[in-house]
């Protein structure tokens, strides 16, 4: 009679609820919880002038895409421009459902100003905000954020060619290259949201096998 019950028990179980306990089973070890999950609350300026505290009001219970950048460095570069393709792929998801902010890596030459004239002049779309931190802040938050990189996407200084992905009230994290293909992209921020199921067949998480070139190698995720 047990093994019954049990039995309609597990069958009993909705998708949303199995997803939930996925959720579960992923989130860090206390180690990494606590104070691991929490973001450096510093304070942040967006390019309309509004003022941030980091983790309260920006991370804490949202799913967000979180990139660093600098205006100057967009000529090499241009990483907001291959942002803005995810942007544009994710629809009025953008600002409802999930959020993008970049971080300026140079607030002393990336002003308010600066930011709100390259926002005005590219359209930036509601839901992705330009911030900028102090320069301590700036650097608390790209070291933050390394720790959800894989060892091979490391390096000195903050990462600017990766997109940090996840779920702050969960604590899951991720990331996958700026320039990856934005649907890639999608995909992968639509797991993080509540109520949202991936898709039927477990895929691989991490950065694809090097015997398929057609797949992004760049990309990987860290919970």
């Amino acid at each position: 009679m047990n093994t019954e019950k049990s039995r309609y028990a597990a069958d009993s179980i909705s998708k949303q609820e199995l997803r939930n306990l996925l959720l579960q089973a992923f989130l860090p070890p206390p180690t990494q919880g606590r104070g691991g999950n929490r973001f450096p609350d510093v304070p942040v300026v967006s390019h309309d002038g509004e003022i941030y505290r980091f983790h309260s009001e920006l991370i804490s219970n949202k799913v967000a895409m979180v990139q660093f950048m600098s205006l100057d460095a967009q000529r090499k570069f241009p990483s907001m421009s291959h942002l803005a393709k995810v942007a544009e792929q994710l629809g009025d998801k953008l600002g409802r459902e999930v959020n993008i902010y970049s971080i300026t890596t140079e607030p002393a030459a990336d002003t308010v100003e600066r930011l709100a004239e390259y926002a005005r002049k590219n359209a930036l779309p509601a839901g992705w905000l330009l911030l900028r931190p102090t320069e301590d802040g700036s650097q608390a938050l790209g070291d933050r954020f390394a720790k959800h990189l894989s060892r091979h996407h490391h390096h000195a200084g903050i990462n600017t060619r990766m997109v940090h992905y996840g779920n702050g009230g969960v604590g899951i994290w991720g990331a996958f290259a700026v320039d990856a293909d934005p649907a890639m992209a999608v995909s992968r921020v639509a797991w993080m949201q509540n109520g949202k199921i991936a898709g039927e067949d477990s895929k691989r998480a991490g950065p694809a096998p090097l015997a398929d070139p057609g797949k992004d190698s760049n990309s990987n995720r860290d919970v």
